[in-house]
């Protein structure tokens, strides 16, 4: 459906474009006003929002705890009513209604990308005052889900179960927690650009540039909030990986926290879309989107540090010569791989209320046995992004773990349970469960 779906508003986008192209318009705001069109336009489309939801894609204005901000949007995804701005056809939302605000640019270049990326995270930063101000009010208790989730699979330890348990984390720990609660709670942000960067490599340069000139310009540097959530230019894009719905971790534990692709923008507008939507309203979207993943490929990792001068982000870029960066659209979802000792392990949680100890007598059997430790067992579990350690034991992360084991007894592990059942099909694997239901 997605897939589908996106191939529409692709179509969509193109065939308005060409219609521009065919105007000689010399006015360059009304000319990107008419882009701005096309974007609001192409996302309003029944195919790609649920219009029973009451959404709608209007321009206009943000309201925060009932302060405009001057920042006109040139696109909104929005909920329920706004207040028309006298005789326009702007409208002024307050945030808690908007999902998605996009910065339109028929030509990406880099002073325009400097403009958009100060634009959006100036909002996120009064975004950022206002979750603040209403939680030293008392009374706000945030829907920490979504990221507790994500921090796991990052981190492989077991986040708060309410957010203000994020003062008993370390600070290297907070800072990351609080980042992945604001990513999951805030509007999705983009900056879609039409046209603009020839290759991929010239994209992923122009935002190290950026990340370099604001991390130089003193004060507390960039944080992981900042950042776009996506920039498209041509058919270029860099994406945020908040787990919302992409996350990408190399090795232990790099973040990788943006990442650039090179087909479909179209999609991947979408796939940010409907995750936010699935998340304001606790719904399902129809994704059927088989085993296809984005083909990707890492530019920032970040970790929280601590130095001599305080605790926060330290980035590390990642380049590539374009030439490395051309590849196929053609990735592929698969389940991770468990070997002999880590299926004996998640047997033990199974029989064990989903809870694998941490113990003299674990390391034992795992030694005897399997000729491993059990901190390797424990590091291969986390690593799979499906388990992490809750005090003195290793436990699923998800309500729903599924695994299958091998004839040879390897075997496979994963919680999406549509992703699994047709990645069996396509292998000509039974798909024989066992299931771990971990109630918290």
């Amino acid at each position: 459906m997605i897939r589908r779906a996106s191939e529409l508003l692709e179509l969509f986008i193109k065939e308005e474009s060409k219609v521009l192209e065919g105007f000689d318009m010399p006015h360059m705001p009304t000319l990107g006003s008419a882009y701005e069109e096309v974007t609001k336009q192409g996302i309003d489309q029944s195919f790609i929002i649920p219009k029973q939801l009451d959404l709608k894609v209007v321009s206009g204005f943000i309201s925060i705890a009932g302060h405009m901000l001057p920042e006109q949007i040139d696109c909104m995804l929005v909920h329920g009513d706004g207040e028309k701005y006298g005789l326009t056809d702007q409208f002024i939302y307050d945030i808690e209604k908007i999902l998605c605000i996009f910065e339109v640019k028929k030509t990406l270049r880099k002073r325009d990308y400097i403009d958009a990326f100060d634009h959006l995270g100036n909002i996120r930063k009064k975004y950022s005052e206002y979750f603040e101000d209403k939680l030293e009010a008392g009374d706000y208790e945030p829907n920490i889900e979504v990221a507790r989730k994500n921090f796991s699979k990052i981190t492989g330890k077991i986040a708060p179960e309410h957010y203000l348990g994020i003062h008993q984390l370390s600070q290297e720990d907070g800072i990351l927690f609080y980042s992945l609660v604001q990513e999951s709670l805030a509007p999705v942000s983009i900056i879609h650009g039409y046209e603009g960067y020839k290759t991929e490599k010239g994209l992923r340069s122009s935002f190290i540039d950026i990340l370099e000139e604001k991390n130089n310009e003193g004060g507390q540097g960039l944080g992981i909030p900042s950042i776009p959530t996506l920039v498209t230019s041509n058919q270029f894009c860099l994406v945020k990986g908040n787990g919302i719905p992409f996350l990408a971790i190399r090795d232990k534990d790099d973040w990788i926290s943006v990442f650039s692709t090179r087909h479909n923008p179209a999609k991947l507008i979408l796939e940010l879309l409907w995750s936010k939507i699935a998340i304001y309203f606790d719904v399902k979207m129809p994704w059927d989107d088989g085993l296809h993943m984005e083909n990707i490929q890492p530019l920032l990792v970040a970790n929280v540090k601590e130095t001599p001068d305080g605790v926060g982000w330290l980035y590390r870029t990642i380049e590539y010569k374009e030439k490395h960066l051309e590849r196929e659209d053609d990735n592929s979802w698969e389940p991770a791989s468990l070997e002999k000792a880590e299926v004996s392990a998640v047997n033990s949680m199974a029989m064990n209320g989903g809870y694998l100890s941490i113990d003299d007598d674990m390391r034992e059997y795992f030694q005897e046995n399997y000729n491993v430790t059990l901190d390797e067992v424990a590091d291969s579990l986390m690593l799979s992004r499906e388990f992490m350690k809750d005090g003195n034991y290793i436990r699923p992360i998800n309500m729903q773990t599924l695994i299958i084991t091998n004839d040879n007894g390897t075997g496979f592990v994963a919680s999406d349970r549509d992703k699994f059942d047709l990645w069996c099909s396509e292998n000509n694997i039974s798909p024989h469960y066992i299931t771990l239901i971990f109630m918290e």
